[in-house]
């Protein structure tokens, strides 16, 4: 199992961030590899979200989704997927001044198959600082 963590200070607000990254279905614009996102919402801060992504070959996987916006907490875990063993993760984005909020960004991931360590470490640590970018530069484009 690969685990991945980065934990930034954007120049956003909390509630636009937060916001920005609960728009599931807006992903397939903003985040690499993403192609599409099918969302269901089984109550408030109640998500089962649908994937298709294109990580080394186009993947589909299940996950729920629990977000509290009060807290900034967004956790995700694996419902089904033929491709990943364990894609559990969480966002924690806290306040730290206004316009800016600390980011942290947590993955746990593992594939069916095997990936040689030094591969998945470097696809996933590689990509982390860009899609973070991304969702800043999206919550400071929609305003949340």
């Amino acid at each position: 199992m690969a685990v991945a963590e980065i934990k930034e200070t954007l120049n956003v607000d909390k509630d636009q961030l937060f916001a920005a990254i609960c728009r599931y279905e807006d992903y397939p614009k903003f985040v690499d590899g993403v192609k599409s996102v099918k969302v269901e919402r089984k109550g408030p801060g109640v998500t089962k979200a649908m994937y298709h992504v294109n990580m080394l070959k186009d993947v589909t996987y299940s996950l729920d989704i629990k977000d509290n916006a009060e807290s900034g907490v967004i956790e995700w875990s694996l419902i089904e997927s033929d491709f990943f063993k364990i894609n559990n993760g969480r966002w924690e984005l806290k306040s730290v001044g206004p316009g800016k909020t600390e980011a942290h960004y947590r993955l746990e991931i593992e594939f069916k198959f095997p990936v040689p360590g030094m591969i998945l470490n470097k696809l996933i640590k590689n990509q982390l600082p860009a899609m973070i970018k991304s969702f800043e530069k999206q919550a400071k484009a929609h305003g949340g």
